[in-house]
């Protein structure tokens, strides 16, 4: 499948917002097709990372995987260019680069969704759940108890939503990703949960990059003492 992409400096994970300003031109010509339905994938183009360069004006280089994002709003800008609201989908393995002109694109293969986790799902359940309380709490420590960003609080789900998912044996990935999205992690972080193909790998994934995190964050606020 040869689709358009938008190489980028954050990493998207599958149910993340992603908001954006289409200003640069090769970029409003890719919008243009997309609107008028010149594109193999319907409203959607792939984001990938950027590893080195810029996100204006090419010659960057860019990481293998990363995410549909299907287009849920798209507004005119008076200066000719567009805002659009995404949503980020499945997974994305870049299989080869095309050409750049007049827009970047790529044959990518969509993977499938994270593979059942071997083992308890009962174990599987409580990790997320321990998951969801430290990532809760760094939030906490970061921008107030009374957080917006807290992933227990008022977000894109609530609290009553995640503890269905992470009851529901079936919607176990969809609790993980849930859970991922909320650490306040870098890319490269973020970026190893994507090359991640079971539940079970994303899940360690998870946990390793919250040891990280909160180690970082001790010593930043040693820094600050």
């Amino acid at each position: 499948m040869i689709v358009p992409m938008f190489p980028l400096g954050s990493v998207f994970l599958p149910g993340d917002i992603v908001p954006l300003r289409i200003f640069e031109p090769r970029y409003v010509e890719m919008m243009q097709k997309m609107l008028a339905g010149q594109t193999e994938l319907d409203m959607s183009f792939a984001s990938v990372l950027i590893a080195r360069g810029s996100e204006v004006g090419g010659e960057d280089q860019r990481r293998r995987l990363g995410v549909v994002v299907h287009v849920e709003q798209c507004v005119a800008t008076p200066e000719g260019g567009y805002g659009i609201v995404g949503l980020a989908g499945n997974v994305v393995e870049i299989d080869e680069w095309l050409t750049d002109v007049p827009y970047p694109q790529a044959k990518i293969t969509i993977r499938p969704d994270l593979t059942s986790a071997e083992g308890s799902a009962t174990d599987l359940q409580q990790r997320i759940k321990v998951a969801a309380e430290a990532i809760d709490q760094m939030l906490q420590e970061m921008y107030g108890p009374n957080t917006q960003s807290a992933i227990l609080g008022n977000n894109y789900l609530d609290a009553v939503e995640l503890e269905r998912m992470i009851a529901n044996s079936e919607s176990l990935n969809g609790a993980l990703w849930f859970v991922a999205r909320h650490l306040p992690a870098g890319p490269d972080i973020r970026y190893d949960f994507l090359s991640c193909m079971t539940s079970n790998d994303l899940m360690a994934a998870l946990e390793s990059g919250i040891t990280h995190t909160q180690e970082l964050l001790t010593f930043l606020q040693l820094e600050t003492d």
